[in-house]
């Protein structure tokens, strides 16, 4: 009898959940901090990894397909894991250099599109061009840390993305606000600091997969039947993020257009909120990499009560973690926006967002359960048709012609993400999923 250990599933999730935790810090203490220096200094950011997060769920392809045959593969055949973890690499690097440098030729274009204002459209594009030219750098680190989890090496991912943030927001804060003079162009020098911060953490990383599975040449080669079946599972996997993460630059496009303020606030509403969507992320794919061999093992009475029981925690503890972070907030808030306005304006955004949360949460939870059982491609369906038909039309009708701004968007969002969870639920509770476990591996006698 397949049942769920609490104590096992702990030892994959904490490990997850502090790399997460310490994942949104990398990818969001810049954010704070730039926003005490200056408030054109977070509009330059939020632009700017708005657009590199567009870029790196694109290379997420490689990623989620990775991640659905690893976690099938620990079940069936280990021998079979050192080609797949170093084409896999391989594959993220050709790809990422070939989008960045695609990225690179057209971004002064992707910005005149975005409308950015004019006073810091110079300072943005630099910006992102240091982001762009390390991107290889960046996909890779996030796809080792990936690695790590599911091999069951979280608790050294989390250590690796702990060192590296630490490094990562000394070394901001010294450019920021102790060497300033020293350093040319602070905003710019933050971005390289992020940059040889995840170096750092893809070198010590790749030691650890290394000295665990010796690599050798002939697996650094592209093998093209191994790389069709990567897209063709991680494509559509990685498409409901694709989709979302388009949507919301474009969103952004229209913010842009609300003007600096508003967007410096939705920035900075975006990077604290972020907490709360991080601990549903680690506990999404912490379920997704434990909940899989009750997939594989077809234990679908276990499988069904774990996945209600996590929807119900994911609610409670999204809504409870942003009811806190308004609180936060509320109190400190004027010493973190370093502006007034951008202060009020962020504390409303918030307060919506506690809505927000916990249904992204769940949606997130439920797509990575699909994902890993080889649904792949419904989820995206879904979110390709809720957000082009409903998000982005509606979001633009509320923000502009009947005058809500931002505030309207958000309530877009929350209407689409609901429809979104109808939709998806009923997939699972129907159990269409389980047509396509064959082609993962699941057959009906285990």
């Amino acid at each position: 009898m397949t049942s769920v250990s609490k104590s096992r599933f702990q030892k994959i999730y904490v490990p997850i959940l502090i790399e997460q935790l310490f994942m949104m810090l990398m990818g969001q203490a810049d954010v704070i901090m730039l926003s005490a220096y200056d408030t054109k200094a977070i509009a330059v950011s939020g632009i700017s990894t708005q657009i590199l997060t567009l870029l790196t769920f694109v290379i997420t392809i490689v990623h989620v397909g990775v991640s659905i045959r690893l976690v099938h593969q620990k079940e069936r055949d280990m021998t079979a894991i050192k080609s797949e973890l170093y084409h896999s690499l391989t594959l993220n690097l050709v790809l990422s250099a070939l989008l960045g440098i695609t990225a690179l030729i057209c971004y002064r274009w992707i910005l005149m599109l975005m409308q950015v204002s004019q006073d810091i459209f110079e300072l943005t594009y630099q910006f992102g061009v240091i982001l762009l030219l390390g991107f290889a750098i960046t996909t890779a680190q996030m796809l080792v840390s990936t690695i790590l989890r599911i091999l069951y090496m979280a608790n050294i991912a989390a250590k690796i993305t702990v060192g590296i943030n630490i490094i990562n927001i000394i070394l901001s804060c010294c450019i920021l606000f102790v060497f300033t003079d020293y350093v040319g162009n602070p905003i710019l020098a933050v971005a390289v600091a992020t940059l040889m911060s995840r170096l750092l953490g893809l070198l010590y990383g790749g030691y650890y997969l290394i000295k665990k599975y010796k690599p050798q040449a002939k697996f650094l080669k592209l093998n093209m039947f191994m790389t069709k079946k990567v897209i063709l599972l991680g494509l559509p996997g990685a498409g409901e993020q694709i989709s979302y993460n388009f949507a919301q630059t474009i969103t952004t496009a229209f913010i842009a257009v609300l003007g600096t303020e508003v967007l410096a606030a939705k920035s900075l509403t975006v990077a604290i909120s972020n907490v709360s969507f991080c601990v549903a992320m680690a506990y999404s794919l912490a379920s997704q990499i434990y909940l899989g061999k009750l997939i594989a093992r077809r234990k679908f009475n276990v499988l069904h009560r774990s996945v209600y029981k996590g929807l119900a925690i994911n609610v409670l503890r999204s809504a409870v973690i942003m009811v806190s972070v308004v609180g936060v907030f509320y109190s400190l808030g004027r010493y973190i926006s370093g502006d007034d306005s951008v202060y009020h304006l962020t504390l409303s955004y918030l307060m919506l967002f506690i809505a927000l949360e916990p249904i992204r949460a769940i949606n997130n939870f439920i797509v990575d359960i699909l994902n890993v059982a080889g649904d792949v491609r419904y989820p995206v369906c879904v979110n390709v048709i809720t957000t082009w038909c409903l998000l982005i039309p509606l979001s633009y009708l509320t923000a502009f012609v009947l005058g809500w701004g931002y505030i309207g968007i958000i309530l877009i969002n929350i209407f689409e993400e609901g429809v979104r969870f109808i939709l998806i639920i009923r997939r699972w509770d129907k159990g269409h999923w389980k047509m396509k476990l064959a082609q993962i591996g699941v057959h009906l006698h285990v």
